[in-house]
């Protein structure tokens, strides 16, 4: 049997173009990601206008990890919860953008909301907002999709897009669009992190070589940026694959 992914809309999620972002930005030139992010961090309160947050300089290297989601339990509530908490730990920046169906997880979420939102390291958002959405994948460092189980999975397509590099859990569709950096089997896929469990312990330790990569590898860092937003994952291309499958039936009758 033949397995084909979904697509993205790629004029509607198109860096180079989007109407919602403060600066535009394409593989080959992502100075405007920056712009974005910076954009982003002053917005919510990450940062103020000179850079500062109650007296300490943020800056580029402070990783922006985004988690943008229906916050149900598929898509690994725990560990959005603990990545969270794990991030601030390691000096980087968290923000959630998503909501919830159920009355118990909107108030766990509330809750989390009231306890971290008056910091300056998590913004935790219980709505939808298509505009915000974009504005978030444009600033963010890493796009966070740690689901339990996901048949194919767009956010990390739509993070890739944007120059956000993918941390996933290996399940579904996520397994077959990241690959993991330090994988040495095959290097020529790899494009992201990559955590099997659905324990605490395995994100840490994908969030730790996040952060390390982004930290200490500045120059492999970009190099995986333009990478990202290089791959396609187009509706096109998806439509290509099914023509493919088609044909090969038709040779096979």
């Amino acid at each position: 049997y033949s397995g084909i992914l979904n697509g993205i809309d790629t004029a509607m999620w198109n860096p180079a173009t989007d109407v919602f972002l403060p600066a535009k930005f394409h593989a080959n030139n992502i100075e405007g990601k920056r712009t974005c992010k910076r954009f982003v961090q002053v917005g919510l309160g990450l940062a103020s206008e000179k850079g500062l947050k109650n007296g300490n300089q943020v800056t580029d290297m402070v990783p922006l990890v985004v988690c943008i989601t229906r916050l149900v339990a598929q898509k690994g509530l725990h560990l959005i919860t603990h990545a969270i908490n794990h991030v601030e730990k390691l000096g980087g920046q968290m923000v959630v953008l998503g909501k919830a169906s159920d009355v118990r997880v909107e108030r766990e979420f509330e809750g989390l909301a009231n306890l971290y939102n008056q910091g300056s390291s998590v913004r935790i958002l219980l709505m939808y907002s298509e505009e915000l959405s974009h504005m978030l994948y444009a600033a963010a460092d890493i796009v966070l999709v740690p689901s339990i189980y996901e048949p194919c999975g767009l956010a990390q397509m739509i993070g890739m897009r944007y120059g956000a590099v993918p941390l996933v859990r290996k399940t579904g569709g996520l397994a077959d669009t990241v690959f993991d950096m330090d994988d040495h089997s095959q290097p020529e896929k790899a494009n992201g992190f990559v955590f099997e469990g659905i324990d605490e312990g395995s994100l840490n330790s994908a969030l730790d070589r996040a952060f390390s990569y982004y930290g200490e590898k500045p120059n492999e860092w970009i190099r995986i940026v333009r990478k990202v937003m290089e791959i396609d994952n187009s509706w096109s291309n998806t439509a290509g694959k099914y023509i493919n499958v088609y044909n090969s039936i038709r040779v096979r009758r």
